[in-house]
């Protein structure tokens, strides 16, 4: 079976989209042919064995002409393909709805976003399902959403020594928060726990900030953290490192202790997963995370006073934290993801063969 895929960038050290590329290596098991048009290609790093086309994002070819490349590449690999899979693309979707209707094949979206926009509600009528990590992950009310949990590559976010578990004791305990630099991942209540810290905690510690900037606002953004960090005499124990390539996040994980997330986007928290998988205590107060997570690990009510007590109360815990990576072992793995999806098109594929052979 051939499958296409449309997404929206396919570079492997891409700080926010480079564990993609895992996606396809393991859908290209499950299928006999992938092919991937995208709006971005790094043709460093492509996976190999899949065709991928570029609609020329990385050669600045401008939004216009990239609509028209996208018409001419879809409408040439959509008649070879037996089915198709959007990532995070919903307005693909409404562009590629002319050819969609005029040649019925099963079709599928993956969308993990609080956002609803005028794009999703219009693809939301057009795919036959929509895959998501929780049910807070998708908020537009629909009867064709099929709640999977995340695609995790836990073969790459892992302890480094799993069997060596034992309490941390007295050495620094180093926190981290990762992602991208913007107002909604409520930094800023890490770092008024920071300095409460600094005041009353004994123990010696260190906080990692890992992530960039992406829209102007959140350059602002980043510059208020480091004004605060500057006037709160924290220099000393907070580090902003910037954005890592993908291909270098485990091992931030693995020289971190403790992973906090502040977020508000109310969608199950990729970065979360990544630090549970890789054996790291985590504190969120995501509300995705309510019923995900043992009570200690999340934050009810968010308050930098009621942040700063439960990391001096989970610093002392055994590293790793073989339960919390277990729980993204069996739920939100990669291979387990990335089955569900396969199986979903397959069988649609199957069905929509079969309805259409008896017909004639």
């Amino acid at each position: 079976m051939k499958l296409l895929i449309v997404t929206q960038k396919i570079d492997h050290a891409d700080e926010n989209l480079g564990f993609f590329c895992k996606w396809l290596e393991e859908l290209k098991n499950n299928f006999s042919e992938v092919r991937v048009i995208t709006s971005y290609l790094n043709e460093k790093n492509k996976p190999d064995g899949i065709k991928i086309f570029s609609l020329g994002k990385e050669r600045g070819t401008g939004k216009t002409k990239r609509v028209w490349n996208f018409w001419s590449l879809f409408s040439e690999h959509y008649i070879d393909a037996d089915a198709v899979f959007f990532h995070m693309a919903p307005e693909f979707v409404v562009a590629a709805w002319p050819f969609l209707w005029s040649l019925k094949k099963p079709t599928a979206l993956w969308y993990t976003h609080r956002v609803v926009n005028p794009y999703l509600k219009v693809a939301e009528k057009i795919v036959d399902n929509i895959f998501t990590a929780s049910e807070l992950s998708f908020r537009l009310p629909s009867q064709k959403v099929l709640v999977i949990g995340h695609a995790i590559d836990t073969n790459y976010f892992r302890p480094v020594l799993e069997e060596s578990a034992k309490p941390k004791g007295n050495k620094t305990i180093k926190l981290l928060t990762l992602g991208r630099i913007s107002p909604i991942k409520d930094i800023e209540t890490i770092l008024w726990a920071s300095e409460i810290l600094k005041n009353r905690w004994k123990r010696p510690w260190k906080l990692s900030i890992v992530g960039g900037p992406l829209l102007p606002r959140d350059h602002k953004y980043l510059q208020t953290l480091k004004d605060f960090v500057k006037e709160k005499g924290l220099e000393n124990k907070v580090d902003f490192i910037g954005p890592v390539d993908h291909t270098k996040v485990a091992e931030i994980y693995n020289n971190h202790d403790v992973f906090i997330s502040m977020s508000g986007t109310g969608s199950i928290d990729k970065s979360v997963l990544e630090a549970m998988a890789s054996g790291l205590t985590v504190i969120t107060s995501n509300e995705a995370f309510k019923d995900a997570l043992p009570p200690q690990y999340f934050l009810a009510e968010k308050s930098a006073d009621i942040l700063a007590e439960r990391i001096e109360i989970l610093a002392g815990e055994t590293c790793p934290n073989l339960s919390l990576r277990q729980r993204v072992v069996d739920k939100h793995s990669l291979k387990t993801t990335i089955g569900k999806i396969s199986q979903n098109l397959l069988k649609n594929t199957h069905d929509l063969a079969h309805l259409q052979t008896s017909k004639r």
